[in-house]
Formats: C-alpha cells, structure tokens, sequence
C-alpha cells in the first residue's frame, strides 16, 4: 500500500496543479469578501466532493457506462453536421456575440455600481461542483490512478483508502490559499480585498470579449459549414 501511496501523490499533485489555474480566480475573489475561509474552504470541498464520488463509481464497475457515453459522444462530435445543427451553431454564436456584446456596455457604463455581493459558501461549493463536473472527462490523471488502484487487486476498503488518499493529496495545492490568507494575518483582508475588486472588475470585460470571439467563431464556423470550409474540426468533413 505504500508504494502505490508512493505513485499515487505525484499523479494527484499534477492533477491538482492543472486544476489551480481554474480554481485560483473564484478562490482569491472568496478571500476577499466577508467570509473568506468559510467561502474557500465551502469551494475547495466543492471540488473534491464532486471528485471523489466519480471516482468511487469507476472503481466499483461503472466504467463502462463512461467508456459507452464518451464513444457515443465521439461519434457525434466527429461526424459531420446536419444543416439544422449548422443553424443552430449560428443562432448560438450569434447570441454569445449578442450577449458580449450587452456585457461590454454594462460594464462601460460610468454610473455608480451598487455594492457587490459576495457568494455564500453554499454558492460557492455549487460554483466548485459545477467547475469540476465539466471537466471530469479530461480528467486523465486521476483515470490514470484509478487505473493503479485497479491493478493492486486490493479489498473494497483498500481502495476506497487509495482514493480517499489521491483525493487529500489533490486538495493539498488548493488548500494552499486559505493557508496563505491565515499566515498572513491581519495584512490577508486588504491585500485580499484589492484584489478581489480588481478581478471582479476586469472579469466581466475580459468575460464579454471571450463570449464575442466564441460567438463570432461559431458563427464563422457555421457559414464555413455551409460553404464546405469549416474552420472548427475541419477533419470532420467528408
């Protein structure tokens, strides 16, 4: 058991350190409003808590159902669209370049804005469960360790154990935050509080640009679909 321990910490440290850039912004937003651990921590548990069931329902035998799903999955994704998928990518690139739009104009506007309203640690474990549940297909690392456990042919327990260990190692580099934020004491809240307000204040921009140059792709995507010259998965064509 050691020695898969031994295998198992470097796999979850990866896998944590390709989640923290996501997970970095929501964490130091919540360690600058009014309740920061109590939102941090209520994050971090969103993400491991939605982490380790998936990986107890591999474990016990639901892989392949997953392995089913993502064939089918791909099976869609590859094949070339039908003229009613084409329109709808057009309609949704059109209303995200619609909706960035409306965001950027919000956000230049010179009146003054109310006071913010920071999450609830129940919203921000949501935020976290959210986050992590899109992602858990690109989840190779931890299809990788579970794939470790699997080959040590251990007892139920035995791998619930090994899970239960990848997941604290996991959590360890997020845990990094509010660790940061209690030893540095008093200074935390301001330093914390700056730069909760400026994140929040530049994410809608940097948010509307983002959603009028998906919206733009897709349309440009659409009207290629139709002209034969697709500029997303081009290999999809005939």
């Amino acid at each position: 058991m050691i020695e898969l321990f031994a295998t198992l910490a470097p796999i979850a440290l990866i896998d944590s350190l390709s989640v923290a850039p996501v997970a970095m912004i929501p964490l130091l937003i919540l360690l600058g409003e009014k309740r920061p651990l109590a939102g941090s921590l209520s994050f971090i548990a969103g993400i491991v808590l939605t982490y380790l069931p998936f990986g107890l329902l591999l474990l016990f035998g639901l892989d392949t159902l997953f392995d089913s799903l993502a064939h089918s999955f791909t099976e869609w994704w590859s094949k070339e669209p039908d003229l009613g998928e084409i329109v709808l990518e057009i309609i949704a690139g059109l209303t995200m370049l619609w909706l960035g739009y409306g965001l950027w104009r919000k956000k230049g506007e010179t009146k003054a804005e109310p006071a913010r309203k920071g999450m609830t640690p129940l919203q921000a474990f949501a935020v976290a469960a959210f986050i992590n549940v899109s992602g858990l297909w690109g989840a190779l690392p931890y299809f990788a360790a579970i794939a470790q456990i699997l080959k040590e042919d251990l007892s139920n327990g035995g791998m619930v154990s090994a899970l239960l260990f990848y997941n604290l190692v996991f959590a360890l580099p997020l845990l990094a935050f509010p660790a940061l934020y209690l030893m540095l004491g008093s200074r935390s809240e301001r330093w914390f509080a700056r730069l909760s307000d400026f994140i929040t204040r530049w994410s809608g921009r940097a948010l509307a640009i983002l959603l009028a140059a998906l919206g733009l792709a897709m349309i440009i995507d659409g009207i290629g679909w139709l002209n034969g010259t697709p500029i997303i998965l081009p290999g999809a064509q005939g």
